[in-house]
């Protein structure tokens, strides 16, 4: 028998005893050969699928292959009858950790080597739980201080609520930066690598974790990110701290240097088994969305449709809307109704979120995000359509994933990336089985290797990773091209290292500019808040030398000007809602509503609370360079002003609720005039601490309320 005639024989729905035995005899045959012992599990995992179906007499065998392919999460209790069943299952168990749990046998390894001092490189798919060894490391309280890197805010979100359910009232749990440890205290710092560097407490962690590793590679020498996860990397690994880097279906990591003792496993363990159906349809035509709509409407477990982009999401959204063969759900009602109220109700998110659909990209603000997320999971939602914000490392209950695109943006994706997609259908302890559908024609199978650059340095090795290290850690050739730099400059090193992502020729151009026109120069001089002359003086600057021009006319913003007249209407709008509603009047003509909301969301997130504020304080640097070399008193500093812009002119600390799932406009109910909260812990204990019984709450709002309170516990002493 095939393999797949097994696949065939094992999803259906009838089992005859004679059948049966002819079956396990092949599965049995496949576990117990080296070779086929990976596809004897898969055939394994199939048969748990249908345990109800199968006679009785043949489950003491299921049992006994559970337990020889190191299956023993999923392996019956009452299965336990001899002293070496009780033997093994003591031996998996997970430690200091109440109940019943035990680790499969590739967790118990992971586990056995860090508890040992020795670094893990993992390579695995999704689905093999690989956030329980963290769990179970913490709890073992061997490390005090531990670092864990992930790549978004959202998978800050899922790992903070994780941890604080089960070490809430153990540790400090940190996930922004205006927190601080509580002393003698473990801690458990979870960040994107952007917020690890800019922490300045990091300096004797003894373990961390980097989830998605595989985006350490830098195969684009232009990758912000890229090249942040490698210091971030660099910093941790430097102090000798042990590490796990986790990530899928790599074969081979490049760089990694011989002192950190580090053991790669590239395996193939899972323990979710995935069928998949590939329909191989054109790009152009209407082929491939009404497959689409078909499959949405024909699959009845929660499916996720994965789009290269926001607007291929709308795209398929605007279709099962159109279909006419979803229902509104009540229970969405509530959300439904609220998001009209602070979003034009044309918006298609909110549009398909009337019929349970979700949809998720970076242009939806974080807090509703979550919501649908946290839908999706309660199945209210039962499709939830995402570009790559919800592939990189966001664990959902999805049994099917339709890959709409075979591209990121409009980049074809490589047979690594569609793996990574194709590996969120199905989840340990969910679904035994997951399914695939591709509809386009999927890419070539390759052989994915990881390089770090730090460790190999050349002369293309970019030059914002190298600002950024210690002297020591530089190669001579990296030493050289740095002194040339200086030697032409006319900003100091540590000016260019602060602003290290702006390439340095813009540097200098700004300084020259600086330097030559006084009258710039005296207007630039400010602290605080700036006046209308100073901000317009900083946002041309901006537009004209830091690359915003490229950005901001796309969302039809062309001066300097235009961008100082966009921040002052933000900073005076009373609602969200007002300063979209503002915008809409420049939307291009062909523009929907609904495209000129996400085009309005984009801005703010991706450029006015990301981009802009670093781009003034880069100016704020540079400025201060200049200014001492003419021994002026009189100089910038546009700190203030930088961090109510990133909050969009709401207080910081009350801002950062979005990403405990707060959306600004109900924070906005919690400002006072008398009071700015800065600190994330401040707000956090102002909504714990707020009588709200006196406030008239929307039922939605009621319902964020009262997830934040159960998902989340305040650092206090």
């Amino acid at each position: 028998m095939s393999p797949d005639e097994l696949r065939s024989v094992l999803g259906g729905s009838k089992f005859e005893k004679p059948a049966v035995i002819r079956i396990f005899r092949e599965i049995t045959s496949l576990v117990n050969a080296k070779t086929t012992h990976d596809l004897g599990r898969e055939m394994v995992i199939r048969a748990l699928d249908v345990r109800d179906r199968l006679p009785a007499e043949i489950l003491p065998l299921l049992d006994s292959l559970v337990q020889t392919t190191g299956l023993l999460p999923y392996l019956n209790p009452e299965s336990r009858k001899t002293l070496e069943d009780f033997a093994l299952h003591e031996a998996h168990k997970i430690p200091n950790v109440e109940g019943e749990a035990v680790f499969h046998s590739l967790q118990l390894k992971i586990y056995n080597l860090i508890m040992s001092g020795i670094n893990v490189v993992l390579s695995a798919t999704t689905s093999v739980g690989k956030s329980m060894i963290v769990d179970s490391i913490i709890a073992s309280s061997k490390f005090k201080k531990i670092v864990i890197v992930v790549p978004t805010i959202a998978l800050i979100d899922e790992t903070r609520r994780r941890l604080i359910r089960k070490f809430g009232e153990t540790h400090t749990i940190i996930t922004h930066q205006s927190q601080e440890r509580v002393q003698g205290k473990p801690v458990l710092y979870v960040l994107t690598q952007e917020r690890v560097l800019a922490r300045k407490d990091l300096t004797d962690v003894d373990f961390f974790v980097i989830d998605e590793f595989y985006k350490l590679d830098l195969r684009d020498v232009y990758d912000e990110r890229a090249i942040d996860l490698n210091l971030c990397f660099h910093k941790l690994a430097m102090q000798g701290a042990v590490f796990y880097l986790i990530g899928p279906h790599v074969h081979e990591v490049r760089g990694l240097a011989e002192r950190y003792n580090h053991y790669f496993i590239p395996s193939q363990y899972s323990t979710v088994a995935v069928d998949v159906v590939q329909f191989n349809l054109p790009k152009k035509g209407e082929e491939r969305l009404n497959k689409a709509v078909d499959l949405c409407t024909s699959l009845e477990d929660p499916t996720l449709v994965y789009c290269q982009s926001p607007s291929k999401a709308a795209e398929v959204a605007e279709a099962l809307i159109g279909s006419n063969k979803f229902k509104p759900v009540k229970e969405m009602a509530p959300a439904v109704d609220w998001l009209s109220r602070h979003f034009p109700k044309e918006w298609t998110v909110i549009r398909a979120l009337q019929y349970g659909i979700g949809i998720h990209h970076a242009n939806v603000p974080r807090a509703i995000q979550q919501f649908i997320i946290r839908s999706f999971e309660e199945n209210t939602v039962k499709i939830l359509i995402c570009t790559s914000t919800i592939i990189e490392g966001v664990n959902t209950v999805a049994k099917n994933v339709v890959i709409y695109d075979r591209r990121v943006k409009t980049s074809n994706i490589n047979y690594f990336t569609f793996k990574n997609i194709a590996g969120r259908a199905g989840r340990m302890g969910s679904h035994f089985v997951g399914k695939v559908f591709i509809l386009e024609e999927p890419p070539a199978e390759d052989i994915h290797a990881i390089n770090l650059p730090i460790e190999e340095q050349t002369e293309h090795t970019p030059l914002p990773l190298l600002l950024d290290l210690p002297e020591e850690d530089l190669a001579p050739i990296s030493r050289e091209r740095i002194q040339g730099i200086v030697d032409v400059s006319p900003l100091n090193l540590d000016t260019i290292k602060a602003n290290r992502h702006i390439p340095v020729e813009i540097q200098n151009e700004v300084a020259n500019l600086i330097k030559t026109n006084s009258q710039l120069r005296n207007t630039l001089a400010w602290t605080g808040v700036p006046e209308g002359p100073q901000l317009n003086a900083l946002c041309g600057v901006i537009f004209e030398y830091f690359g915003a021009s490229a950005t901001l006319k796309g969302h039809q913003i062309h001066s300097g000007e235009q961008l100082a007249a966009c921040l002052t209407k933000l900073k005076y709008v009373n609602t969200l809602r007002e300063f979209i509603e503002e915008r809409l009047i420049f939307k291009r003509g062909g523009t929907t509503v609904s495209e000129s909301v996400e085009d309005t969301l984009k801005l703010l997130r991706k450029y006015i609370g990301y981009k802009l504020p670093k781009q003034i304080m880069a100016l704020d640097s540079i400025h201060r360079d200049v200014s001492r070399q003419f021994g002026s008193r009189k100089t910038a500093n546009y700190e203030m002003y930088a961090a109510s812009v990133e909050g969009l002119f709401i207080d910081s600390g009350l801002f950062a609720l979005d990403e405990y799932g707060i959306p600004p406009e109900l924070t906005k109910r919690f400002m006072r005039k008398d009071r700015v909260v800065n600190k994330l812990d401040d707000a956090i204990n102002l909504i714990l601490t707020a009588d709200v019984a006196g406030m008239d709450f929307h039922p939605f709002e009621k319902t964020l309320l009262d997830n934040f309170r159960s998902n989340v516990r305040p650092n206090l002493e």
